[in-house]
C-alpha cells in the first residue's frame, strides 16, 4: 500500500471521527443542552479531573460542532459505493451542520434563554442567516454529487405513494435521497433493526402493533381536489363521511386505516354494530380478530418503513436503513431559515420542491401562514422520523402539541354495510391525556449524575 494510499484513509478515518463525534453530541445536546466538550481520553486513573468537568455553554458547543464538521467536510468524499456506501461523507457532515445550526437559530435558545448552558443569551438574528447558509451549502454539495429527491414522473396517486415508501424500503445506493444512515442487514445476520414489520403489523396478520398513529397526524394530511390543497375538516359532511378519500400521497404511504390495502386483503380495523349501533362483533384488525392484546388503540397502524412481503411470525426479514439525514430535509431546513430571513419567494420555493415530489399543490401563502404551512410540511414529509419532538420543543410549542388529550377513530359498520367514522379521547391508560410542564423543554441532569459531579448544573426550573 503507497503512502499516498495511507495517507488518504488516515484524513478519511478522521473526518468519519469528527463526523460521528459531532452526531453523538448533537443527539445529547438537543435533549440536555451544553454538555462537557471532551477532546482526550481518560483513565481510570483521572477520576480527579472527570470531576472537574462543566457543562460548557450551549454557544461553545455549537461552535464545536460545526467546527468539527467544517474540517471532517474537508477529510471525507462526498460519496461512496461499492463496499464503502454507508460510511459518512462530506454531504452527510454539511446535512448535520445544517441540522444544529437550524437548531440553534430557533426560539427555544435563543427566547427568554435562562442560563447560558441551554441558548444564547444575546439575541442575534444572524443565527438564520447562517441557518440558511448551511442547508444552500449543504443542498448545493448533495445535488452536484448525484444525491437528490427520489421521485418518478407519474402523477397517479397510488405510483406517488409507492414512491414515497420506497425511499424507507431501498438500502442500496441508487437511493439518492439517503445522505446518511444507520446501516441494517438481513436477520440472518442477527440484525435487530428490521424486525419494525414483527413489531408494528396489524394483529390480523399476527403483529405486534406497536406503533400507532394519532387521529391528530391523520387529520394532518390535506385533502386535494381538483388541484387545490385543503385542510380535512370534520365539520365537512362529505370528507367525514369518507375521511380517507383524496389526501395527500404521503397518507397512504405512511399510515394503514380501516379499508387501506395492505398485502392480500383491506385492513378491517371497523366494528360491527346492530341497527341500534350496539357492538357486536368486528373486523379481522379489532380485538375480534387473531389477538386482542396487540389491537390498535387509536384505530391505525403504522404503514411507513414497513415491507409489506414479510411473512408474520416469520422473523425473516430483507435488510432495511435507519436514515439520519436525506435530502428532503435540507430543502425544509432552507425553507424554514430563509423565511426568518425575510426571503419568502425562497422559502416557497424550497418547501415547494419537496410538495412537487409528493405530488401537491404548491403553497401560495405568504407571512405568518407561510411560516406555518413550512412547519406543516415538516410534520407531514418528516413523519415518525424522529423530528416532530424536537421541532415543537425549538418551536417552543410543545405545549399546543404535547399537552393536550389526544384522540383515536371508532368506525362502525352497520347491517347494511355503511360505516360511520367517530373521534373520541384516546383511553389515558395508553397515554391519551398528556400533561405539559415548560421545565420539559430540556431533560434534567440526573441527580446521581449530579452527585457524582456537582459541576453539571441543573436545567431551568427542576430542582434536586
Amino acid at each position: 500500500m503507497s503512502v499516498l494510499i495511507i495517507f488518504y484513509i488516515k484524513e478519511r478515518l478522521k473526518g468519519e471521527v469528527r463526523f460521528i463525534r459531532a452526531l453523538e453530541y448533537n443527539d445529547l445536546i438537543t435533549r440536555w443542552g451544553g454538555v462537557p466538550l471532551i477532546t482526550e481520553s481518560y483513565t481510570i486513573d483521572d477520576v480527579d479531573k472527570i470531576k472537574q468537568q462543566v457543562r460548557a455553554s450551549y454557544k461553545d458547543c455549537v461552535d464545536f460542532m460545526v467546527e468539527e464538521l467544517d474540517q471532517a467536510a474537508k477529510e471525507l468524499p462526498a460519496s461512496y459505493s461499492g463496499d464503502d456506501y454507508g460510511r459518512a461523507t462530506s454531504v452527510a457532515a454539511k446535512a448535520l451542520k445544517s441540522r444544529i445550526l437550524l437548531y440553534a437559530a430557533s426560539d427555544l435558545m435563543n427566547v427568554n434563554v435562562k442560563m447560558p448552558e441551554v441558548g444564547y443569551t444575546t439575541p442575534d438574528p444572524k443565527r438564520w442567516e447562517k441557518a440558511a447558509t448551511a442547508a444552500d451549502e449543504a443542498l448545493t454539495e448533495a445535488l452536484n454529487n448525484g444525491y437528490g429527491l427520489l421521485k418518478t414522473s407519474s402523477t397517479v396517486t397510488e405510483d406517488l405513494s409507492a414512491n414515497y415508501q420506497n425511499i424507507f424500503l431501498d438500502n442500496t445506493s441508487t437511493n439518492t435521497e439517503v445522505i446518511f444512515a444507520r446501516m441494517g442487514t438481513a436477520s440472518n445476520l442477527g440484525e435487530g433493526l428490521s424486525s419494525l414489520e414483527q413489531y408494528n403489523y396489524p394483529n390480523g396478520w399476527n403483529g405486534w402493533g406497536g406503533n400507532c398513529p394519532l387521529q391528530e397526524l391523520v387529520d394532518d394530511y390535506e385533502i386535494v381536489k381538483n388541484g387545490v390543497a385543503s385542510r380535512f375538516d370534520w365539520n365537512n359532511p362529505d370528507e367525514a363521511a369518507s375521511p380517507y378519500e383524496n389526501r395527500d400521497p404521503r397518507f397512504y404511504a405512511s399510515i394503514l386505516y380501516d379499508g387501506a390495502p395492505w398485502k392480500e386483503r383491506t385492513v378491517e380495523t371497523y366494528f360491527d354494530v346492530d341497527a341500534s349501533g350496539k357492538e357486536i362483533g368486528g373486523g379481522r384488525d379489532t380485538k375480534y380478530g387473531v389477538d386482542n392484546w396487540n389491537t390498535s388503540p387509536t384505530g391505525y397502524n403504522l404503514k411507513k418503513f414497513l415491507d409489506e412481503d414479510y411473512v408474520p411470525n416469520s422473523w425473516n426479514f430483507k435488510a432495511k436503513n435507519w436514515i439520519w439525514f436525506r435530502v428532503a430535509e435540507l430543502y425544509l431546513n432552507k425553507a424554514e431559515a430563509l423565511y426568518h430571513t425575510g426571503d419568502e419567494d425562497g422559502a416557497r420555493d424550497a418547501v415547494n420542491e419537496v410538495r412537487n415530489r409528493a405530488g401537491m399543490p404548491d403553497i401560495t401563502s405568504t407571512g405568518e401562514q407561510l411560516l406555518e404551512d413550512i412547519k406543516h410540511e415538516r410534520r407531514i414529509e418528516l413523519a415518525f422520523e424522529e423530528h416532530r419532538y424536537f421541532d415543537v420543543r425549538r418551536w417552543m410549542e410543545a405545549d399546543k402539541y404535547l399537552g393536550r388529550t389526544m384522540h383515536a377513530i371508532t368506525v362502525k359498520k352497520y347491517p347494511d354495510g355503511h360505516k360511520t367514522y367517530e373521534v373520541s379521547d384516546l383511553r389515558s391508560d395508553v397515554g391519551g391525556d398528556r400533561i405539559w410542564d415548560d421545565k420539559m423543554y430540556w431533560l434534567p441532569i440526573l441527580k446521581t449524575e449530579r452527585d457524582k459531579n456537582p459541576g453539571l448544573v441543573q436545567n431551568p426550573l427542576y430542582t434536586d
